[in-house]
């Protein structure tokens, strides 16, 4: 019978890192949600945004579990858990792969937001997230969840501050949001797909690929199944909350946002000087704890952490981040990476539910004993 044992603080830790490694770069300046769901009006974005938090629910909830129950030595070997050596073992290796793609694409939205806020160079803002997030990858993964399990709650709670501004603008203004979500959608901003379940659907699968070795560590890291999965759907459920309101603010705000790299910045900044003020920093330290935690998660494939390897892993793959990231414009990274990291993940799910519902004894998996710190 799997141990219930549940703590409550941690379950609030557990959430609040969820939430801190989803409000990234791509969420936290408004760029995945405009492209993903706010481009398809409000009442399409509003939906797809529920079909989306119940797949990544679904992802979480067994991934968290899965995490906690087997305790993998190596978080990636969940892939082959599920898909067997041969296929899992090229799973790792893509997600390896996007995963770096996504931390690149992450410090080039803090560069975009050094430079739209500060008027500082992109490269500016790039270097000193990566150095950042460096220094927090090498306290290991316990110090890290500890440390972005605080940052969370509070990016939520700032962009609930520019959605609560949007709500007061709608009291004022009701047919705004019918409006304008006509508008958008022939406002030429960048799309994920042309069909908005689609999006939704893709932008879950993202989740799935992006997340998924975050999820196994985050998952060990509790003292149940139980927790490990209630930890997960808390964070899922302020994640929704927070998507929602923000398509709402990207639709009321359209005039605003229009040729911003950084949309949430943008109405921040015509809301109030003083809470961009704020916002810009507390979007860098979106962005760090996000970054930190991609960094930490792909260098955990060659090594464990807070051993020498290690650190010199995750300080070479930080010093080829900074420079790469400065390479393309912010938004053309996010369409053109995130929809084809949504497509990878459906076969992925494909061999969940068949090992999770249809054949539990399916490509049967030896747990290797643990790897031993040099």
């Amino acid at each position: 019978m799997e141990n219930q044992t549940v703590s409550m603080k941690k379950v609030l830790i557990i959430a609040g890192a969820f939430c801190a490694f989803w409000i990234g770069s791509g969420f936290a300046t408004g760029q995945e949600v405009l492209q993903f769901l706010s481009t398809s009006g409000a009442a399409k974005g509003i939906t797809g945004a529920a079909i989306y938090s119940l797949l990544l629910g679904f992802f979480v909830y067994t991934l968290y579990g899965l995490g906690q129950k087997m305790q993998f030595s190596n978080p990636y070997d969940f892939f082959e858990y599920y898909c067997g050596k041969h296929i899992g073992q090229a799973y790792t290796w893509f997600s390896v792969v996007l995963m770096y793609g996504i931390y690149v694409v992450m410090l080039a939205g803090a560069g975009a937001i050094i430079q739209q806020y500060y008027g500082i160079s992109v490269s500016t803002g790039t270097y000193c997230v990566a150095i950042l997030a460096l220094g927090t990858a090498l306290l290991g993964v316990e110090k890290l969840i500890d440390i972005i399990g605080v940052i969370g709650p509070v990016k939520i709670v700032f962009v609930l501050a520019i959605c609560i501004a949007a709500l007061t603008v709608l009291v004022q203004q009701p047919d705004l949001l019918a409006v304008n979500s006509a508008l958008i959608q022939t406002a030429g901003f960048p799309t994920a797909s042309d069909n908005w379940l689609w999006s939704a659907i893709l932008w879950a699968f993202l989740g799935l690929m992006f997340g998924s070795t975050f999820f196994v560590i985050s998952g060990s890291a509790c003292k149940s199944p139980k927790e490990a999965r209630i930890s997960g759907l808390l964070g899922v459920g302020a994640i929704f909350v927070a998507v929602v309101l923000l398509i709402i603010a990207e639709i009321v705000y359209l005039d605003v946002i229009k040729g911003q790299q950084v949309p949430t910045l943008a109405i921040a900044k015509h809301v109030a000087p003083l809470l961009a003020m704020v916002f810009a920093p507390v979007l860098m330290v979106c962005i760090y704890s996000s970054v930190a935690s991609i960094l930490l998660v792909v260098t955990r494939k060659f090594a464990v952490d807070k051993t020498k390897k290690f650190n010199l892993i995750a300080a070479a793959l930080t010093v080829v981040g900074m420079f790469t990231g400065t390479l393309l414009p912010f938004d053309q990274l996010v369409n053109i990476l995130y929809p084809i990291s949504g497509y990878s993940g459906i076969a992925l799910v494909a061999f969940i539910i068949y090992k999770e519902f249809i054949n539990k004894n399916a490509f049967p998996f030896e747990k290797p004993g643990n790897e031993q710190k040099k």
